[in-house]
């Protein structure tokens, strides 16, 4: 899993407790390493094993950053030696079977890298020195497939062997169920592309033709698949620039069952910004800001918590105005067995490091 599109962010107060708050805008962890740090990912195989992964930065180096939720409380977990760079995707079968995959800056000597969780301890599973995954997705007890971003290809893994597999495009989001893929990437021309490997081979599965028809001034990129009921469900994003300088940003969901693909209603907020969250339930839970605009260049909006049930009913909840890009949320995810949210990101008080920071929603 990745995410790859993110225009969300939370307004933050400085100092806020770490404690938990039913403010939806302070976060209910802050990390209390020295330095930068941020999370990008975040799993849940259930509800007492929850992780985030991101990265931390001090002395110009980066390193890996984890955490594992114990009871309320976040503790780090040690990954082995010698990585760089900062874990970008993770995807979670089983509390005791953890995938995770990271890397750092070629030219500085760094490498691409896979970690293996067995409940016991992280291990480190294989390095590449000319690979750069950025996303994961794990088919089964042992079949993992790391995704290459600098080229049309997957490094999969059957639990005894490793094989290239080419893809139909550049592979930047995909998600598994069984030995089902989906994914979304990019094509030639940097054309949005759609995906499914049915457990023998890859096809292309378009949505585009569902979206308003493109312009000389428009791109698409389509988000991370989500897995609710029986269905498939994306975001498509669609940028279009306008004569005052100020994108134009829409955000279409999409649902794939019985064979097809639909475009479903959303509710009154705008702009989709995640990829969205099943309840359990076969409804969603989506991040998605509203009444949007560009004052003095800065982008601002309200951000709001937004829920679809399994009969297309829509709800949502403020979050709060959002007026910089200077705090966020990378991801979030549903606890298994409750309708809790936590999401991960990252707070910059002014005049401070960054800081990695857990926020539940619900």
């Amino acid at each position: 899993m990745a995410v790859v599109f993110s225009s969300a962010a939370l307004t933050v107060p400085a100092g806020a407790s770490t404690a938990a708050a039913r403010d939806p805008l302070a976060p209910v962890w802050v990390s209390p390493l020295k330095g930068d740090s941020d999370f990008s990912t975040i799993v849940a195989p259930d509800a007492k094993n929850v992780w985030a992964f991101g990265t931390t930065r001090s002395a110009g180096k980066a390193r890996p950053l984890a955490y594992r939720k114990s009871g309320s409380i976040w503790k780090r977990a040690r990954l082995p030696d010698g990585l760089n760079g900062g874990i970008h995707a993770a995807d979670a079968p089983s509390a005791n079977n953890i995938w995770a995959v990271g890397g750092g800056s070629f030219d500085r000597g760094g490498s691409a890298y896979l970690l293996h969780w067995n409940g016991e301890r992280w291990k480190l599973v294989r390095r590449w020195k000319s690979a750069l995954p950025l996303t994961i997705a794990t088919t089964g007890r042992r079949g993992v497939w790391v995704f290459d971003s600098l080229q049309s290809r997957a490094l999969r893994f059957d639990g005894r062997r490793w094989h290239n597999v080419k893809t139909p495009a550049l592979v930047l989001n995909a998600a598994a169920r069984g030995k089902t893929i989906w994914a979304s990437g990019l094509g030639k021309g940097s054309k949005a592309k759609v995906m499914r490997f049915d457990g023998q081979r890859w096809k292309l599965s378009n949505p585009d033709a569902l979206l308003p028809k493109h312009t000389k001034e428009s791109m698409t990129f389509f988000g991370e698949p989500a897995f609710a009921g029986e269905n498939v469900w994306m975001i498509a994003h669609r940028f279009a620039n306008r004569n005052d300088g100020n994108p134009k940003i829409e955000s279409f969901l999409l649902r794939h069952g019985n064979g097809r693909w639909r475009k479903e209603k959303t509710g009154p907020a705008s702009t989709i910004s995640h990829a969205p969250a099943p309840d359990g339930r076969g409804g969603l839970w989506l991040l998605a800001s509203k009444n949007m605009s560009y004052p003095d260049g800065n982008l601002e909006y309200d951000l709001v918590l937004a829920h679809r049930t399994a009969t297309g009913r829509w709800s949502e909840r403020p979050l709060g105005h959002v007026a910089n890009e200077t705090t966020g949320i990378s991801e979030f995810v549903r606890i298994p067995g409750t309708q809790r949210l936590f999401g991960v990101g990252s707070v910059e008080p002014p005049g401070r490091d960054e800081n990695a920071v857990i926020f539940e929603l619900s």
